[in-house]
């Protein structure tokens, strides 16, 4: 059988998935053995506003090489998809539709139809990224694909809520929250972030105080929210304040007298000493407030502007203004003491990025002490859930949970899971899973359900169990009881908290199971420049040109060789790498098929190893030893040592030696030695299957001999595919480590003999001479083998002895088990090679000594990216070794 000339990986992956979907192969029930062991994973669900992402494709990799290894060995195996409703996404999307192609606001049109036009966008433009995952060749079951809104996981939502208030973990209260006056809504502290600004102010505000011709000066950075303080805090220790507690104040700008109070709060040595106590806009100051019983005044909207309660000057100004406003006015009255530039930290919105302002809000909140000492309690006892890498997220996961607070979950949107909370006309709460029951409670009263709805987080919490038919009535559904506990999690470090957590702690609470007992944690792919991918930065990756550029095996494989846990700055080049892979691999199986007629795949004869010769009993036992470390590192979740192991197996020991030790053999037609080669082969692309499941199941379906006979016995009555094959597990009795030493002996005697060529640029078609001398053990591998070592070397004679004797004008080399020498003479101009290393040497010798000088400069090793730096001294270190190898090379010329 031919191959096509080159690999076009497009043909590969439009052929290939449709049929595996379509036979069934991603489903457990393909596997026949009832008492097979289960090995399931659930997706991080997307959000449904989503296209694929660096993000997604580095950790469905993971989740694919994971399932298909597994899938292999024989497990009944769950890839579980779905996505998330990603409430505020989809509610922004929707309102800007609107206003682009109807101008009208989700209050022109209410919130039934409002939420009937976001589920149309859900199914207009929600499948984006599931037809994406095809693409990338995830092998999920499809027919089990969930979606957080779904009616089973939204009964599942609204038992767990009623539940939780029932029993007392769930409670509505008035605190202060994170809120975003854009999409005017509550944040959970993880959806805020801190950033970092050094154009922040600290301004000095002079407050008179009644009955005295005295002042008492505060500090603050949001001067505008002086219109709602209801008291000035200063520590009961202060000697400068003492004859104050108890005083008052005449707040500017405003017809209101608030207190001097003491507090155990205030730190006498920070910044005056006294403190601006704001209730309504600072949790701190919230706490102040209730140990004094202070008024609790709110002074802005939802949107970020001014309300009544600010006053008639204030009120409609939006904050940024109100607070230029303040300061001019005050200036104004004399009571301006100072504004200093000061570095400040700001809470940002994690999605639109708008500063976040603390207010006081009713909410509804969650407990989280007894569910924190759930998952405190599984981490202590069994060390689950086992992070990998386990530094530093098992520590950083036990620190967070140790200083757990109570979670808000109620958001002020349309879309989501609305709160199943109603309320009578005297303000009575009912809480139940439908509005028929909550009327019941009611006895039949009239009724208005809660406004809000749920953090996408809480229903994303049940997604362990709620995915698997779990609903919150009666029994156990078959597939919560075959697969859960999970079997890993893959996910990002930045929802450790926000997810990995609460998942823990729910599945904990409801069904008494773990989750998952791993959890895999991945770095972030960066982008070219080094910074995270974003839209602003214009320097992100996208995914689907990757594939359409290189193919979705090469870009699979780049993205499983990058160290679990680590960042790394996307390289195209390295993807180019793995397609430079495809191809190798492809040619090699080319050429083993040009020569196939009469021999096909036979796995029995690689056991009678007696007769074989060296490079036979040497790739068998290379095979076997990858095999072996292949599935100790996936074990270990090392994908990127899987991913070394199998490059150098088949770009090294298979296509760069074992297929030039057995060329003429195959090419003059020799059955068995055709055989034996693609039985290797064979072997080898399963192994390599779950990284490049297109290229590999392509190739393997051109094998002869190839069959549904090959699959696991498990899926014995599925049709052919390498993806149900047995996964090479190694065989330890076919290590041979004698053949692997003589073999690699032979292997760098050829290296070496082919640098000197190179170094002292000996045309390739000049034969020569090869010296070697050795121990009498490795001298007969040498001879056994001079057939190889002639042609693979290029060389015309090789003499072998004990020590090495050759001519002094010899350029030398020295293995762990040889000395090797060239004698030179007639193969090179002696004047023209001193001339050209000379020249050489000195011309490396230049740049050498141009780096040593910016490295020896403490300011520029200071100063310079870490990177640059690293690099100037691995070049200065290979520009060491260089010179050193040209001056070895001129001594040899005498």
């Amino acid at each position: 059988m031919e191959l096509a000339k080159a690999y076009e990986p497009k043909v590969a992956e439009e052929s290939h998935y449709k049929r595996w979907e379509e036979c069934g192969f991603f489903k457990p029930e393909l596997n026949q053995d009832p008492g097979a062991e289960t090995y399931s994973i659930v997706i991080p669900p997307p959000n449904v506003t989503g296209s694929l992402h660096m993000g997604h494709a580095l950790q469905h990799t993971i989740m694919d090489v994971l399932i298909r290894w597994k899938r292999m060995q024989g497990y009944k195996t769950l890839w579980l998809p779905g996505t998330d409703h990603a409430g505020i996404s989809v509610q922004r999307k929707v309102v800007e539709q609107l206003r682009k192609e109807e101008n009208k606001t989700p209050l022109d049109i209410g919130r039934d139809e409002f939420v009937a036009r976001c589920w149309t966008w859900k199914e207009q433009y929600g499948n984006t990224i599931t037809e994406q995952m095809r693409r990338e060749g995830a092998s999920v079951d499809w027919s089990r694909h969930r979606f957080t809104m779904d009616e089973s996981l939204s009964l599942a939502v609204r038992n767990v809520f009623c539940t939780l208030y029932d029993e007392g973990w769930i409670y509505r209260g008035l605190r202060i929250v994170n809120w975003c006056p854009k999409d005017r809504t509550v944040l959970s502290d993880l959806e805020v972030k801190e950033e970092t600004r050094k154009d922040g102010k600290l301004t000095y505000l002079k407050y008179p105080i009644e009955g005295t011709d005295r002042t008492l000066t505060v500090a603050t950075t949001r001067p505008e929210t002086m219109l709602g303080d209801t008291a000035v805090a200063v520590s009961p220790s202060d000697e400068r304040y003492k004859d104050l507690i108890g005083k008052t104040i005449a707040l500017p700008l405003t017809d209101r007298k608030i207190p001097i109070v003491a507090d155990e709060y205030v730190d006498a040595e920070f910044g005056t000493g006294a403190v601006k106590v704001t209730p309504a806009h600072d949790p701190n100051d919230y706490q102040i407030g209730e140990r004094h019983n202070l008024e609790k005044l709110l002074i802005m909207n939802d949107d970020g502007t001014m309300n009544a309660a600010a006053g008639a000057e204030f009120e409609g100004l939006d904050r940024f203004a109100a607070r230029e406003k303040v300061v001019a006015m005050f200036g104004d009255l004399g009571l301006l003491e100072k504004v200093e530039d000061y570095e400040i930290s700001l809470p940002v919105c994690e999605r639109c990025k708008t500063i976040v302002e603390p207010i006081l809000s009713e909410q509804w909140f969650v407990k989280m002490d007894e569910m924190r000492d759930l998952a405190l309690d599984l981490m202590r006892t069994e060390g689950v859930p086992h992070f990998s890498p386990q530094v530093p997220h098992e520590k950083v996961y036990t620190l967070w949970l140790e200083n757990l607070k109570d979670w808000t979950i109620s958001r002020q949107l349309w879309w989501g899971h609305q709160i199943p909370a109603w309320y009578d006309d005297e303000g009575n709460v009912y809480v139940a899973p439908t509005e028929a029951a909550a009327r019941e409670k009611a006895g039949g009263k009239e009724l208005k359900q809660d406004q809000d709805v749920l953090d996408t987080w809480f229903s994303s919490g049940l997604w362990a169990f709620s995915t698997f038919g779990w609903t919150g009535g009666a029994g156990v559904p078959a597939d919560l009881a075959t697969y859960l506990p999970t079997d890993v999690l893959v996910t990002g470090r930045d929802i450790i908290f926000l997810w990995v957590s609460r998942m823990i702690m729910l599945t904990g609470k409801f069904t008494g199971e773990k989750a998952f007992n791993d959890v895999v944690v991945t770095g972030t792919v960066l982008g070219k420049d080094g910074k995270p991918m974003s839209k602003s930065r214009n320097n992100g990756v996208d995914p689907i040109e990757m594939f359409d550029k290189f193919g979705v095996d090469a870009t699979r494989i780049y993205l499983a060789s990058i160290a679990t846990g680590a960042d790394i700055k996307w390289n195209d080049v390295g993807v180019e790498t793995y397609r430079n892979f495809a191809n190798k691999i492809w040619n090699a199986t080319r050429f083993c098929l040009l020569n196939s007629e009469g021999a096909s795949v036979d796995h029995s004869d690689l056991v009678e190893r007696g007769e074989m010769g060296i490079a036979d009993r040497w790739i068998i036992s290379r095979l076997n030893q990858t095999a072996l470390d292949v599935n100790k590192s996936l074990e270990r979740y090392e994908f990127h040592t899987a991913v070394s192991l199998l490059y150098h197996f088949f770009w090294d020991d298979f296509c760069d030696w074992y297929i030039e030790l057995k060329k003429d053999e195959i090419n003059a037609g020799d059955i068995a030695a055709t055989r034996r080669i693609l039985t290797v082969l064979e072997i080898a692309l399963r192994m390599l299957h779950p990284f490049m499941p297109y290229l590999t199941e392509e190739l393997w379906h051109k094998l002869p001999g190839t069959s549904s006979a090959m699959n696991n016995s498990v899926y014995s009555e599925a049709e052919a595919s390498i993806m149900l094959t047995k996964f090479p597990p190694g065989d330890l009795s076919a290590i041979d480590p004698q053949a692997e030493a003589e073999m690699g002996a032979v292997i760098e005697v050829i290296k070496r003999v082919r640098n000197i060529r190179t170094e002292m640029q000996i045309s390739p078609s000049i034969k020569f001479e090869v010296h070697i001398g050795a121990q009498r053990s490795f001298q007969e591998v040498f001879r056994a083998n001079e057939a190889q070592i002639l042609k693979l070397a290029r060389a015309e004679k090789i003499v072998i002895g004990d020590t090495l004797v050759a001519p002094k004008a010899s350029a030398k080399a020295v293995t762990s088990e040889a000395q090797i020498a060239v004698p030179l003479e007639g193969l090179i101009d002696f004047d023209k090679e001193r001339e050209r290393l000379s020249t050489q040497i000195a011309k490396l010798g230049e740049e050498r000594s141009r780096l040593d000088a910016q490295l020896s400069n403490a300011n520029f090793v200071e100063r310079a990216p870490a990177e640059k730096v690293e690099g100037l001294r691995d070049r200065s270190k290979e520009l060491e070794g260089q010179i050193a190898t040209l001056q070895m090379n001129l001594s040899a010329l005498g």
